[in-house]
């Protein structure tokens, strides 16, 4: 699936299941889009979608007619009826008679009800051109803060005998490539070669994934490590591409230094200039106004960092500064959110530490604002992830089998997963037996995926998981996030009852699940954006989000029965639960980590991320959490 055609999917689950329950309209049609994949020319692939009536009468299916001749409807039947919770199944097959992509729509028509239309997406290829490349996995030690490591080189050789474009190159953050801005053609025998860097942000093994795209041969990835260290001399930490501006509209970044002697003094360099509107602080934050004159583009300017030792150390760096614009109806001012009692900016949790929100609830993301798991819970998460391996369909354990990790929620966690798949399936660091499915539905909110029985379920049984070739007794592990959307009342009553929604949801994974073993929570990004213009779960709803979760996961730690997890400890109720990645921050002030929220991270609502940008973003946020997690690594990294 390439980018254009995933915002396509967006908009269209968007429209169609971004709607509270009661503004849903029966029949429903699930998945909102079929990806078929990258499969040789003339091969054969199905998937399933299912037609369910969500209403209270009886509903006729008049036709389901695909708009490409590629793919074609071998299973099912017209016209049908479904009664009230019936559905109707419909097997699609894709054929590819060219080495080339197919985008299409498979259209319904139901009597007295308004046709509706999911997308299609397939690649064909061509076996007789051959990408190869001259390594799988890039690795930067030690790399002291404050600089950038040397080149390394991933060169990519056309091994076949007719051309190949390289469409698209995704490199995640803190990694940078150059040699890559457009597709390009490498004939056959020919080479191209990008250059890879890393700049460290954080004393840490940091991670990341290059993913590449062609046009008629399957996507490849690169695993990427980096590991940080504490700097040896005065040096720039910013990253060289600042966190993007929109013209019109507020802004704000912060410049960073280490070594030497602070603080340190910030200025232009002779001939540097911000885009119009914009004034770097000699304590070195850029912020002010983009002017609208501003064109949309990148600006490099170069900036010089003096520390206040005695040898006044100065140091220069070239930085560049992304300028887009807005559309439909986010508020790009919203640069950061203030909380209701007067206290300043929203601190995020991770940051707030034994500090109250709003008097009621501390900081961090376990208990007496700690950041780090109970070790009691942690040491049990850590032997369950190591008993995971490959299962048959039957859920017994098979060396030849798969084991399945599903995303839950709406489309929060929809959008950003499927950029997560493009991403993580070209990573060959990712265990082979490991199969990742999205779950996630636009519109399934966190009171309806509450109730066992509801038909949101039924999607992920009888659709996403049989089109993944995997049954529900292969997932052992699930990435939950879900809100119930729109301002949901008071603190911290309205979150009390999304943490009885969420711990429901836990309930309910064992349930479908048998053998599901994790399950990683996490709370939505920023959505300041969205204040003022959009009803869907503004601020500070999101930010309150973390506090729901947290008291979730803490419930089963404290012992709750009804989120047992431990055999041991009477009947299991629910999967052993805890934080996955938490990347909530307020708006473009940087988290203590550095990470901040632009508003070209967000979609046009203000609300999802956007596509590719913010989508990316969270990506790699889940990404790296699986790599890194101690209760993760183990079953999804190959071993």
């Amino acid at each position: 699936m390439n980018h254009k055609f995933a915002l396509v999917v967006g908009i269209l689950t968007l429209l169609l299941f971004c709607l509270p329950a009661s503004a849903q309209t029966s029949p429903a049609v699930f998945p909102a889009g079929l990806t078929f994949g990258y499969i040789p020319n003339g091969s054969i692939v199905t998937q399933t979608v299912s037609v369910y009536d969500i209403g209270a009468v009886n509903v006729t299916i008049n036709s389901v007619t695909p708009s490409l001749p590629e793919y074609t409807i071998i299973s099912g039947t017209v016209p049908t009826t479904l009664t009230p919770g019936q559905r109707a199944d419909y097997v699609v097959q894709f054929k590819p008679d060219f080495a080339k992509s197919f985008q299409g729509h498979l259209n319904f028509t139901f009597a007295a009800q308004p046709s509706q239309s999911i997308n299609l997406d397939g690649h064909g290829t061509n076996s007789a051109a051959v990408p190869t490349l001259n390594a799988t996995s890039l690795s930067f030690p030690n790399q002291p803060l404050g600089t950038t490591s040397a080149v390394q080189t991933l060169k990519i050789t056309n091994s076949g005998t007719t051309a190949v474009s390289l469409n698209n190159v995704i490199v995640t953050y803190p990694f940078i490539q150059t040699g890559w801005t457009k597709a390009v053609s490498i004939g056959a025998g020919k080479s191209l070669s990008l250059s890879i860097t890393y700049v460290p942000t954080l004393l840490a093994t940091q991670t990341g994934t290059i993913s590449l795209t062609y046009n008629i041969a399957p996507p490849q990835g690169v695993s990427l490590t980096g590991s940080g260290i504490a700097a040896t001399a005065m040096g720039i930490t910013t990253f060289p591409t600042l966190p993007a501006a929109t013209k019109g509209y507020a802004y704000q970044a912060n410049l960073n230094a280490t070594g030497g002697t602070a603080p340190y003094f910030w200025m232009l360099s002779a001939g540097s200039a911000l885009p119009t509107g914009l004034s770097l602080s000699t304590t070195g934050i850029v912020s002010g106004t983009v002017d609208s004159s501003v064109a949309i583009g990148n600006y490099s300017f170069t900036v010089e960092s003096r520390d206040s030792g005695s040898s006044r150390t100065t140091l220069s760096s070239t930085l560049t500064l992304p300028v887009g614009s807005t559309s439909g109806s986010k508020n790009c001012n919203t640069i950061s959110y203030n909380a209701g009692d007067g206290s300043g900016p929203l601190v995020p949790i991770t940051d707030l530490g034994t500090s109250l929100y709003l008097g009621a609830e501390s900081g961090g993301l376990y208990a007496n604002g700690s950041n780090t798991d109970d070790p009691t819970h942690r040491a049990f998460g850590q032997n369950a992830a190591a008993g995971i391996g490959p299962l048959d369909a039957n859920g017994n354990p098979d060396p030849n089998g798969k084991y399945v990790f599903l995303s839950i929620g709406l489309s929060l966690t929809q959008q950003p997963f499927t950029e997560f798949l493009l991403i993580a399936e070209t990573d060959p660091s990712k265990n082979s037996h490991l199969v990742m499915v999205n779950g996630a539905t636009g519109g399934a909110t966190a009171s309806l995926l509450a109730g066992v029985n509801n038909n949101f379920w039924n999607a992920i049984v009888y659709d996403y998981l049989p089109n993944a070739g995997v049954t529900t007794k292969q997932v052992v592990a699930a990435w939950v996030l879900d809100v119930n959307g729109g301002p949901t009342g008071t603190f911290p009553a309205d979150m009390s009852k999304l943490q009885t929604n969420l711990q429901s949801i836990a309930q309910n994974l064992l349930v479908k699940f048998p053998n599901i073993k994790l399950a990683y929570y996490s709370s939505p990004n920023y959505t300041g954006y969205s204040n003022g213009r959009v009803n869907l779960d503004p601020e500070p709803y999101a930010y309150e989000t973390g506090m729901a979760v947290k008291n979730a996961i803490q419930d089963q730690i404290s012992g709750d029965a009804s989120m047992n997890y431990d055999p041991a400890k009477g009947k299991v109720k629910a999967p052993w639960i805890a934080w996955g990645p938490n990347y909530w921050a307020n708006g473009m002030i940087p988290r203590s980590d550095g990470l901040v929220w632009t508003c070209q991270d967000s979609d046009t609502d203000g609300t999802h991320p956007s596509n590719p940008v913010g989508r990316i973003k969270v990506a790699t946020q889940l990404l790296n959490f699986l790599k890194t997690d101690d209760t993760a690594s183990t079953w999804f990294l190959a071993h």
